[in-house]
């Protein structure tokens, strides 16, 4: 008898989790189309329009949708705003824009300079959203004279807790860091871990309030890290453009489905097939450059906590 049972604990401990990691498993991905002639957003596609593959091979796309409220936290760089009015309009309407969210939109919202302070979760009823914002913007002349960027982003994930698809983190900034305690790898493999996309606007063309520092510095690193992190988590990286901030809510959220043993994380390759390939024969696409692998729990279940 006591053979029976040690050879049973064997089984379940060795062959099941083996075979757990064989089953199909589905994941959900946002992903976002751009015409790039007109820069408008392509919003008519369907289900039968999208083929997703992986080595040569095509993924069943399950559905699609453009019905979804993926969480958005806006972090916004305050340093040098009280000095330049071009900066402290941007702040302005920056913060302006995340109070005037639509309502059901779940957002949270940021500052920072040398120290970062963020609203308590995502709020989507505005009311509550413009007095939670209030109450971090009467802490912007306490940040410190420095800039933290890396360490800003690290204490932004936390915001989320667990990871639902389509969080996007929408930075506007200047890659610029004098700070941070934490490299910028190592926030970079955070938000690739997380599944996190990073929508970055930069505040000026020049990307610094102090001119002179890059007279021998020109933070060719901060712009190569922050480049590589919107591509490799299907953000954007632009100037600042007050209408681009829907660029957090567009696009279709894609249930697929991967082949059994997919338990890591791989590139793919996401294109339209059929007339769609045709129609839209110069795009844009956005999409992480590696899809999220199967695990013993699914992302898409956790409860999101909102005021």
């Amino acid at each position: 008898m006591k053979q029976t049972v040690w050879l049973a604990l064997v089984f379940l401990s060795v062959v099941a989790p083996g075979y757990a990691v064989q089953q199909d498993c589905t994941r959900t991905v946002l992903v976002s189309f751009y015409d790039q002639p007109t820069k408008n957003e392509i919003q008519t596609l369907k289900t039968e329009d999208f083929e997703l593959r992986i080595d040569g091979k095509k993924l069943p796309v399950l559905s699609s949708t453009r019905d979804f409220n993926n969480r958005l936290l806006i972090l916004l760089e305050t340093q040098g705003a009280a000095k330049n009015d071009h900066l402290d309009e941007i702040v302005s309407e920056v913060t302006a824009q995340a109070r005037q969210m639509g309502e059901g939109e779940p957002v949270a919202f940021g500052i920072f300079g040398e120290k970062a302070v963020f609203t308590k979760g995502f709020f989507t009823h505005t009311d509550r959203r413009t007095a939670a914002i209030s109450g971090v913007m009467e802490e912007a002349g306490n940040l410190g004279k420095r800039v933290a960027l890396w360490e800003a982003l690290h204490e932004a994930l936390k915001v989320f807790g667990p990871h639902q698809p389509g969080d996007t983190i929408l930075v506007v900034t200047d890659p610029y860091d004098d700070k941070s305690h934490i490299s910028a790898e190592t926030v970079e493999k955070e938000f690739i871990a997380s599944g996190t996309r990073l929508f970055m606007m930069r505040r000026i063309r020049q990307s610094r309030v102090d001119q002179a520092d890059f007279a021998w510095n020109t933070h060719g690193f901060e712009r190569m890290i922050i480049d590589r992190m919107t591509q490799e988590t299907g953000g954007l990286w632009s100037e600042y453009v007050p209408t681009l901030i829907r660029f957090a809510w567009a696009g279709y959220m894609l249930d697929f489905k991967l082949p059994p043993g997919m338990n890591h994380p791989h590139k793919w390759k996401v294109q339209f097939q059929g007339d769609a390939a045709q129609i839209h024969r110069k795009t844009n696409y956005y999409y992480p450059a590696q899809f999220p692998a199967c695990s013993a729990e699914s992302a898409s279940n956790d409860k999101q906590v909102v005021h």
